[in-house]
């Protein structure tokens, strides 16, 4: 079966689009408009038994990126996705999720002093 991590893109995206009320983009230019959540990195590890199915546990690091004043926008935003995605089941066109948790999240000032960030990481292990 074929591998789930773009299915599983996917489907975060679609449900992010759904809950979230900001844009949720794979890749954002240096001008884009702000808020906005951004997908940054999967990173994917073998987690398979012996024998069965082919299980991984991947790591999804996502950023909230806002220039209002203040944390409270990140903080709102990052609330919404946590919402989104946290204990809630994901189905996915190829594979199965069959955990998804986020496991932390941050909000910061960027380097610039001006622009707040967002953290968030979600664990989803993933069998096909």
């Amino acid at each position: 079966m074929a591998d789930p991590s773009l299915a599983l893109q996917e489907a975060l995206v679609a449900r992010l689009r759904d809950e979230v009320d900001c844009p949720v983009l794979d890749g954002a230019g240096i001008n884009t408009p702000m808020p906005y959540v951004s997908i940054d990195r999967e990173v994917s590890t073998n987690i398979s038994p012996i024998a069965g199915r082919k299980r991984e546990q991947r790591l999804i690091y996502l950023s909230v990126w806002s220039d209002a004043v203040g944390q409270a926008e990140v903080k709102r935003i990052n609330g919404k996705v946590i919402a989104a995605l946290d204990e809630r089941r994901l189905v996915l066109e190829h594979g199965r999720a069959v955990s998804v948790r986020v496991l932390q999240a941050d909000a910061q000032r960027d380097a610039d002093g001006t622009t707040y960030q967002g953290s968030i990481t979600v664990r989803v292990i993933t069998t096909h």
